[in-house]
């Protein structure tokens, strides 16, 4: 727009007047005598400043919360939060850094344990912050937060103010704002993290960040990963070869790719990936079923980790994208023995009792993730899976789990934005309420 031959002076490396620049341009375009739809904005633009006045008649301003979160990374270091009184943590809360998720088993209905089933060093997995008391008085902004208060009345402060911030959907918060980022091949961002929302169909980049956390989980220093998980962005190269083989082809390319893609994913696994590992866990995204193929070299079967009954597993689309010779081949190229072995596992699915014989595709995210977490070669039971209400509560614990832990290089980053935003709570509260009555009111006019 400036530049006339010759060089000229602006104030563009002034950070301060970007946001006012880009107001300006935003402006522009829109109100351009070639917009051809200028009028129709024009109208809705009208409707909202209507709107906004009278909701700013109606809303009074709010004083601030003073919710203050100090934060410390040395062990053992107090989260200080003002001027609410702690609650007493109850009994059957985990004292740890960790975070704490009841594992209700048959045999033990009332045992609490970490968010895991083996027990790791969990380099690079657990989260080193203190995340302080449970504090029943913490404001929330979220609505689906706020509507299911009791199931969250055992989670830690920082863990309710990081779910809070993460799970806000306005339009003063970018969607595109990244909230974790483990590699250049794991990262997410607040549009992925509202799609793990209840009722919404979980992304691909989700289920990618957390098989990367999964490798991490498991580094055992006395037995080096009996499990790893490959990540999702084989899916594409998976389908491509199922649909070569059912026209009896041969797709060259896209076994390379395939391949590549692996070799890849290992690589930014940083050195916890094991081809040898008695478990080797494929996950499935078919038009947003996600399920997860384990191949179990303890039983020697091919297992279907899925919330759908399949009649016949044999038959299932799951098991054939996971179960052709791509992976039998990869593995022995790269020197793995009983690479060759996995084609004559007996294909079987393991069983659940939250199972179906419907698809639950805004749910068939959360389930594979716990499969994931939960399955170590047996079946188990957990009662939160069971219910529809509390799996809201596994919601909100997987999704802290992903921000804070220790293998997200931006998890200071988030921390102190977090920490800013619990100190305007009441503001936001006010602002977010407000911003979602207007939208209302424009989307019925």
């Amino acid at each position: 727009m400036l530049f006339c031959g010759e060089p000229f002076e602006c104030d563009l490396g002034t950070m301060m007047h970007y946001g006012l620049y880009r107001a300006e341009i935003a402006a522009t375009l829109i109100l351009s005598d070639i917009n051809n739809v200028r009028e129709e904005v024009m109208s809705r633009v009208s409707d909202f400043t209507a709107a906004k006045a009278v909701l700013a008649s109606q809303i009074s301003g709010a004083g601030k919360s003073g919710i203050m979160i100090s934060l410390k990374r040395s062990a053992g270091t107090e989260l200080a939060c003002t001027p609410h009184k702690r609650m007493r943590s109850l009994d059957t809360m985990v004292e740890s850094d960790v975070m704490a998720v009841p594992i209700r088993s048959a045999g033990s209905m009332n045992d609490t344990c970490v968010l895991s089933r083996r027990h790791g060093r969990g380099d690079g997995f657990w989260c080193t912050l203190h995340c302080g008391d449970v504090d029943g008085n913490v404001l929330l902004v979220v609505g689906s937060l706020r509507l299911n208060l009791s199931l969250l009345k055992n989670v830690q402060t920082l863990r309710k103010h990081v779910v809070d911030y993460c799970f806000l959907d306005d339009w003063n918060y970018a969607h595109n704002e990244q909230l974790v980022y483990y590699n250049r091949h794991a990262a997410l961002t607040r549009a992925n993290i509202l799609t793990m929302l209840p009722d919404v169909v979980l992304c691909d980049a989700v289920i990618e960040c957390w098989s990367m956390l999964m490798n991490r989980l498991d580094t055992n220093e006395y037995d080096f990963q009996r499990m790893s998980f490959f990540g999702i962005g084989n899916m594409d190269y998976l389908t491509k070869l199922l649909q070569s083989a059912d026209q009896a082809t041969q797709n060259d390319t896209a076994l390379d790719n395939l391949y590549q893609m692996w070799d890849l994913y290992i690589q930014d696994s940083q050195d916890v990936f094991n081809l040898n590992a008695d478990f080797l866990f494929i996950p499935i995204n078919i038009e947003g079923h996600f399920a997860y193929v384990c191949f179990n070299y303890k039983s020697g079967t091919v297992d279907l980790l899925d919330h759908q009954l399949h009649p016949d597993p044999n038959k299932s689309k799951i098991c054939k994208l996971a179960t052709g010779s791509a992976l039998s081949d990869y593995l022995e190229a790269k020197g793995v023995c009983r690479g060759s072995v996995m084609i004559s596992f007996e294909h079987r699915q393991i069983k659940f009792p939250w199972q179906s014989s419907s698809p639950n595709l805004p749910e068939s995210g959360l389930f594979t993730m716990m499969h994931m977490l939960m399955y170590d070669g047996n079946p188990f039971d957990h009662e939160d899976l069971r219910q529809k209400i509390n799996r809201r509560y596994l919601v909100v614990q997987l999704t802290v789990a992903l921000i804070l832990a220790d293998i997200n290089i931006i998890h200071d980053e988030v921390v102190r934005k977090v920490n800013q935003c619990s100190v305007e709570k009441d503001d936001i509260w006010t602002s977010v309420h407000a911003n979602r009555k207007i939208k209302k009111i424009v989307d019925k006019k």
